[in-house]
């Protein structure tokens, strides 16, 4: 009875080191498609082209915007509570865009958010609603950052696979994005929860295991 009781520590120490780790790396979502889509004048959704670049901007002969998807299944199983968009700004320096010459930085960067199909198409140039504006602009390298939990969590409850994030400029001037990601923290101790119980499941069995061997030895 004194073995089974060390082993049970044992198991469950070890346990409560492994679900720390797991916590304290969080869920990070990678887009699975991403696509520029420029408007060119007269600056009415009519004509468009697209574009494999990551560049926003607005002058007299274009608007560009940037659109991203993310596959959301992983957040179900992650029990997401806080979670952010992020994006990094570009090293590009423009001395020209859509028609401006030289081209200054945007001072706004409008992010809306629609519900996805894991691909981006023309036709969704104008998809989306406005989650928020950033006017705090980085300098090269650094990061923009919203907090997107309802707007994803709103997603997952209606049984959406996929999120889709736009970056819109807000004011004339052109910004370079990268590396742009979704990055949810679980509940904290939720997941320490789940995986004790399921071990304290198995170590009941073998528990059981161990005292039917020895009634019948």
């Amino acid at each position: 009875m004194g073995s089974l009781t060390r082993t049970g520590c044992i198991v469950v120490g070890g346990l409560l080191g492994v679900s720390a780790i797991v916590q304290a790396d969080p869920v990070v979502l990678r887009p699975v498609s991403f696509l520029e889509i420029v408007d060119e004048a007269p600056i009415d959704g009519r004509f468009l082209r697209d574009a494999v670049a990551q560049n926003v901007a607005l002058g007299p002969s274009a608007e560009t915007r940037v659109f991203y998807q993310f596959a959301l299944p992983a957040l179900r199983s992650a029990l997401p509570t806080t979670l952010f968009f992020s994006v990094k700004r570009g090293s590009d320096v423009f001395s020209e865009c859509a028609s401006l010459s030289p081209c200054p930085d945007l001072t706004r960067v409008n992010i809306f958010g629609y519900a996805g199909t894991g691909s981006i198409t023309l036709a969704d140039y104008n998809a989306g609603s406005l989650l928020g504006s950033v006017t705090r602009i980085p300098e090269r390298g650094g990061t923009i950052s919203l907090d997107v939990t309802n707007f994803i969590s709103g997603l997952l409850s209606a049984n959406s696979d996929f999120g889709g994030v736009v970056l819109r400029p807000g004011s004339l001037g052109a910004l370079e994005f990268t590396d742009a990601q979704i990055a949810a923290t679980p509940e904290p101790g939720s997941l320490t929860l789940l995986t004790l119980a399921g071990f304290a499941a198995a170590a009941r069995k073998r528990a059981r295991r161990a005292g039917a061997r020895s009634v019948l030895h």
